[in-house]
């Protein structure tokens, strides 16, 4: 978790021309997160993320627990960070949502390779899906990997930072230089699949593109191809972290726009539209964070409660449960340090 404040910013990246969405109304993805980070002052435990997601297809219960990020010889290397998932899901009948069925399973875990710069093979990460009524049982993984916080990141995350920069430059109030900060921290997805609630007729969905830590524009942005079966589209956008309103019962939230671009010209920026509070395409959402328990010099808490909602428009729901899942696997990225 970064605890620089800052304005919500979105970043363009060009993926190709990609076919308009059909029109399928709005979705919502409930999240709750409960983590719990001893390892910020004893390296020796483990940190615990339990998310549970909730929509009108099924609940899904993803518990994640990583051993410490650590460096060895005096900070030149890194060592690897393993993390072991767990969980399970329920489907719910769509003709009566309060009945449900277990359907699946999820074990096994991922390791960051820190010999490798942080890449990370998510197909060690199973699924597997009970037989239900004609639905067979089934056995898969999730698919691809992901580059964590790599020393080196590639160039269309560097970009990304770049323009991130270039936006703050642009908008700078007053004529007085000002000194920004060039250091970005950034997540690449290379065809990583996850698969799905386990519904009839469900597609998992596969993102690829890069979330990019800008600490100049103080928020996560980014850029991704996704494709849920037949359907394939982008989404730009970003994930700000800031402080909570005043009155507000939590401490921190993030908020999240990630929209299909070119909607009213407002490219991958729902704050450029002409009406900023316009309804755009895509997934956005807040997710509150009220924190707890003993905290680092930078204002990381060892406890932290997330809770919020995801709202997907005109875009497949298992996209919008897929970012929840996203931000549920990689909780030490986004709720941690």
């Amino acid at each position: 978790m970064r605890i620089i404040y800052g304005a919500a910013l979105a970043q363009a990246l060009s993926l190709g021309a990609l076919p308009a969405l059909a029109q399928t109304g709005t979705e919502t993805v409930t999240l709750t997160m409960e983590v719990n980070q001893p390892s910020l002052f004893d390296t020796g435990r483990r940190d615990t993320f339990r998310t549970v997601i909730d929509d009108r297809s099924g609940t899904t219960t993803l518990n994640v627990e990583c051993s410490a990020g650590t460096s060895a010889l005096f900070g030149l290397s890194r060592t690897d960070e393993a993390c072991a998932v767990s969980g399970s899901g329920v489907i719910k009948n769509p003709n009566n949502p309060s009945q449900t069925v277990p359907r699946v399973d999820f074990a096994g875990g991922f390791t960051i390779s820190g010999a490798q710069d942080g890449f990370t093979d998510m197909r060690t990460l199973t699924v597997g899906y009970r037989r239900v009524g004609s639905a067979p049982q089934e056995a898969t993984t999730f698919g691809g990997s992901l580059v964590m916080m790599p020393e080196s990141p590639s160039a269309s995350a560097m970009e990304i930072g770049r323009n991130a920069l270039a936006y703050l430059q642009q908008n700078a109030a007053g004529s007085a230089p000002v000194e920004y900060d060039t250091r970005i921290d950034s997540i690449s997805f290379n065809n990583f699949a996850i698969p799905h609630v386990g519904q009839a007729n469900a597609t998992g969905c596969t993102w690829n593109g890069d979330w990019v830590y800008s600490y100049a524009a103080e928020s996560w942005n980014g850029a991704f191809d996704v494709t849920c079966g037949d359907t394939r589209f982008r989404m730009e956008g970003n994930m700000s972290l800031g402080e909570a309103p005043e009155g507000s019962d939590h401490d921190e939230e993030y908020v999240v726009n990630l929209v299909i671009p070119g909607e009213g010209g407002s490219g991958g920026d729902p704050f450029a539209a002409p009406d900023p509070f316009a309804t755009v395409d895509g997934i956005t959402g807040t997710l509150a964070m009220s924190n707890s328990g003993r905290a680092t010099d930078d204002g990381v808490y060892t406890n932290v409660s997330v809770t919020g909602q995801l709202v997907g428009t005109n875009v497949p729901l298992e996209a919008v449960r897929g970012w929840g899942q996203i931000v549920a696997i990689l909780g030490r990225a986004f709720m941690g340090e």
